[in-house]
């Protein structure tokens, strides 16, 4: 008969305890992607290390997705993104259903492996996204950390910005052929997409970033939605591949283009996408891209100039300077009211009208794509009130997350860029 000593008996309770504190290989890949998280998205707390990080970089990963990315016809971020609304639904049904299969041993396996799978899957979506868009975010506007440029400028200044960019896009517009029919002849989307590219790679000069490689901008297969959200397109960090709305003008699509290339190159505000975007093909050599620049931009300080212009109004009426109709609310009170503002302030700066011309010839080829196309969603408003709630609530955490980094905030940045 053998006996087992004291030794092997505390060896035994020792490796017994040993496994009861096993941790799974499943539980240490979480804690091992959670604390990588962690770490990796410390050093953005500071603005001057993620400056470092975009300029150094985020480059180098961004050329190396894209490159590969690039090599399919299709937008693959938006392919993974349907397959993760699967997943998600489908999780949603597996726990219904595990209301009714929850004594089968063989169910509750599988649901912890689909759940163990659909958690690493969605850690790692974290994990990418940190270094492909959490620390470029975090950056400073435009790189250039806090350069104590003015935040103020005055009615004058702001006028004659807006001069400036009326008199480029009626110049822009004077180049701009017309046929005798009416018939203005745009580029391609390709070729808009070419020159959006070039004209974005021509202001590295002044923003180091802007250089390199640039991949092709790709057409959203979700248009229909993007469209009824008023998205007119978005960028991809997991994949870094830029896309757009199917549904834009040629004109716009210039504009829509480099905005996305901006994202592209790390310039994740919208307030500094939609500057260099403008700027970039304000200074382009072609007449269409200056057009689609000049007329983006003028848009944004024409409302500023209003803005101003009221101010200053409401101080006149305070200090009783000047009687104001208090309301509009008659053909004859609207016209007194413009008399008496341009008596005050004179003619805004205004667009010709082979601007608004060529812009609504540009407008009708859209028009004719979208009609081109079959829209079920037509035929389901309660599925198109579902994507207009959803838009809403989405522009709203947006402006949010953003905050003073709103497409607006461009004009500043414009007003920086020409005076400061």
């Amino acid at each position: 008969m053998t006996y087992l000593s004291v030794h092997d008996i505390i060896t035994y309770i020792m490796e017994e305890k040993k496994e009861k504190k096993h941790i799974s290989p499943y539980l240490k890949t979480v804690l091992i992607m959670a604390a990588v998280i962690i770490v990796l998205s410390l050093p953005s707390l500071s603005p001057d290390f993620c400056d470092w990080y975009n300029d150094n970089v985020y480059h180098n990963l961004c050329d190396a997705i894209s490159h590969v990315t690039a090599l399919f016809p299709f937008a693959v971020g938006e392919i993974l993104m349907y397959i993760g609304a699967v997943m998600l639904v489908a999780a949603l049904l597996i726990l219904i259903l595990l209301i009714f299969l929850h004594k089968k041993a063989g169910y509750r396996r599988f649901c912890a492996g689909y759940f163990k799978t659909l958690s690493i899957i969605l850690l790692s979506v974290v994990l990418v996204y940190i270094p492909t868009w959490f620390i470029p975010f975090n950056g400073s506007i435009l790189g250039r950390g806090n350069p104590g440029l003015r935040t103020e400028y005055s009615l004058d200044e702001v006028r004659d910005l807006l001069q400036y960019l009326a008199d480029g896009a009626n110049a822009a517009a004077e180049e701009i052929y017309i046929a005798e029919d009416g018939s203005v002849e745009f580029y391609s989307s390709e070729k808009t997409t070419e020159m959006a590219a070039s004209a974005m790679r021509n202001l590295g000069s002044e923003y180091g970033r802007l250089n390199g490689y640039y991949p092709p901008v790709k057409v959203a297969i979700c248009s229909d939605i993007l469209d009824r959200m008023n998205i007119g397109g978005y960028n991809y960090p997991y994949t870094m591949e830029p896309t757009h709305n199917r549904y834009v003008s040629p004109i716009f699509q210039a504009v829509l283009d480099a905005h996305e290339y901006a994202h592209h190159k790390g310039y994740y505000q919208e307030n500094e996408a939609t500057f260099l975007s403008g700027v970039a093909l304000i200074k382009s050599d072609d007449p269409y891209l200056r057009l689609a620049g000049f007329y983006e931009m003028y848009d944004y300080l024409y409302f500023e100039l209003l803005d101003k212009e009221t101010a200053v109004l409401d101080q006149m009426i305070a200090a009783g300077e000047v009687t104001y109709p208090e309301k509009i609310n008659s053909k004859e009170t609207a016209r007194e009211a413009m008399r008496i503002w341009e008596e005050i302030f004179g003619n805004e700066p205004e667009l010709s009208d082979r601007v608004y011309y060529i812009q609504n010839a540009a407008q009708e080829i859209e028009n004719q794509i979208y009609n081109e196309d079959d829209h079920v969603i037509d035929d389901m408003p309660a599925v198109d009130e579902i994507i207009s709630d959803t838009a809403t609530q989405g522009w709203r955490i947006q402006g949010e997350i953003i905050q003073d980094n709103t497409y607006s905030g461009v004009v500043l940045l414009l007003l920086q860029y020409y005076y400061d």
